[in-house]
């Protein structure tokens, strides 16, 4: 008896929540990474780390409504549309492949203390060609007019947002351009992955 005892004290222990998440985690590898990536947060449940996500895809024009910290099914579509969009395997979870692709575009020049920077989308829309006025960094009627005059001449909804597509075709007119995410997929293709519409902007 005492060794029957034993093995489910054992068993009980190997069942605790850091042997809970090694077994999800070979069980269900996208879903572990999401974990260790995110840490463990109680679904609708406010986590800062789901809010730094959720301030990222917004950044990159995915409409997740309002960046709560609570990672809700509108979340979970935007993470599995940036995913199809950047050429990943479309897990829907945030695994470290996708993590490491967010934070590149956030650590690019185009990301300014979590803000778009208008002043290096004006730097490269006039590289590109296209005049956005004085490089200023205010994203005035003349930024936006470029803009859309860009996006129109790289087959992109012409609405003058920038948006993950419009970042990644500027992407090469930065002034010192650095190594960014690799896509199995140009600027301008389009995502076929069922259930996800890429970004257009």
């Amino acid at each position: 008896m005492s060794r029957i005892f034993v093995g489910i004290l054992m068993a009980a222990v190997l069942l605790t929540a850091s042997g809970c998440d090694r077994i999800y985690g070979l069980l269900h590898k996208p879903g572990g990474e999401e974990r260790e990536v995110l840490g463990n947060y109680t679904f609708n449940l406010y986590s800062p780390k789901v809010e730094e996500l959720q301030k990222l895809l917004k950044l990159l024009g995915y409409n997740i409504g309002r960046a709560d910290g609570r990672f809700g099914p509108g979340t979970r579509e935007a993470v599995a549309k940036f995913q199809a969009e950047e050429g990943l395997e479309v897990t829907r979870f945030v695994d470290k492949a996708t993590w490491a692709h967010l934070q590149a575009y956030a650590s690019s020049p185009f990301v300014h203390n979590g803000q778009l920077s208008g002043k290096a989308i004006q730097l490269a829309l006039r590289k590109a060609g296209f005049d956005p006025g004085k490089a200023d960094g205010q994203m005035g009627k003349n930024t936006r007019d470029a803009v859309k005059a860009f996006q129109l001449a790289q087959g992109l909804d012409p609405d003058g947002h920038v948006g993950l597509r419009t970042i990644k075709a500027l992407w090469e007119y930065l002034p010192d351009p650095p190594a960014r995410p690799q896509s199995a997929k140009p600027a301008g293709a389009k995502a076929s992955t069922t259930g996800t519409r890429p970004d257009r902007k």
